[in-house]
């Protein structure tokens, strides 16, 4: 790497994984992710909206706690925490994840393990970044996408699930993805948020309120 690295707004192109783990703290954490080694980078929100996402990471390990001993499965969930897709120089960061239990603590997060990939949507975030990213998720085969809106006083959530494309189109015409994400459920602030799948669970509104 030849490009010096003093600063966000030096940040090359393109990064190995071994030069991406070599960045300063501060500047890697203007990395959102490497798509096959080409920089995403990381788009700034307020500060509410990793508070949100924090909260978020917070109410599902509370909800799976609350009735793990009925289930054969075993969840974690994390912020901030990469999914890893083909490569070591092909992941994202998502805000916040529910993902399956790894049979080591220090091994790196496949996205055949995650379960939730959660955004918390920014001013900055453009409507090209969110496609990207949730093609990724869909394309990975992740079943639900959590789209998180924190709002100055209140938070609203749109849950995803992954579908497949409609089988009822019109004659000749192809899907340019084979899977997409679809709103299921949505939450707004009034009550609890309750939801029975990827397991039954009722996270309180007063855990996610500011």
């Amino acid at each position: 790497m030849t490009a010096d690295l003093g600063s966000a707004g030096s940040l090359p192109e393109m990064l190995t994984w071994e030069e991406f783990l070599a960045l300063p703290d501060a500047i890697a954490q203007c990395v959102e992710g490497l798509d096959h080694g080409r920089v995403i980078r990381a788009r700034t929100g307020p500060r509410r909206n990793q508070r949100a996402a924090v909260r978020l990471r917070n109410a599902l390990e509370s909800a799976w706690s609350a009735v793990c001993s009925e289930h054969d499965e075993c969840f974690e969930a994390d912020v901030e925490q990469p999914i890893f897709f083909t490569a070591k120089n092909d992941f994202l960061n998502p805000d916040f994840i529910l993902y399956r239990c790894l049979p080591d603590q220090d091994q790196d997060v496949p996205a055949s393990a995650v379960v939730i990939a959660g955004e918390v949507l920014s001013p900055s975030n453009s409507v090209q970044d969110m496609t990207r990213k949730t093609t990724r998720y869909a394309e990975a085969g992740i079943p639900w996408y959590w789209e998180v809106d924190a709002g100055e006083k209140a938070v609203t959530i749109r849950i995803n699930a992954l579908l497949p494309a409609p089988e009822h189109r019109p004659a000749g015409v192809t899907p340019l993805r084979a899977f997409h994400y679809e709103p299921v459920a949505q939450w707004v602030g009034d009550g609890d948020l309750t939801y029975h799948l990827p397991f039954p669970f009722t996270i309180p509104s007063k855990s996610l309120a500011y």
